[in-house]
């Protein structure tokens, strides 16, 4: 039950980094380096998603 949780929250989360992502790109008035650091945190928080999606299940802890 926690893992299918923090699986959803860690999808949340990718979802809203890259609607952020997608904004940040379009406003031309944002500079390049705050333009990189938010694709870095959207490439974590799929990392993230990622993980939390592979550790379920009875062979979570193998991350299978």
């Amino acid at each position: 039950m926690a893992a299918k949780n923090l699986a959803d929250y860690a999808q949340q989360k990718l979802e809203e980094a890259k609607r952020n992502l997608a904004a940040v790109v379009n406003d031309f008035s944002i500079p390049d380096e705050q333009i990189l650091e938010i694709r870095q945190s959207v490439r974590a928080a799929s990392t993230e998603a990622a993980k939390a999606k592979r550790k379920k299940g009875f062979f979570g802890f193998l991350g299978l």
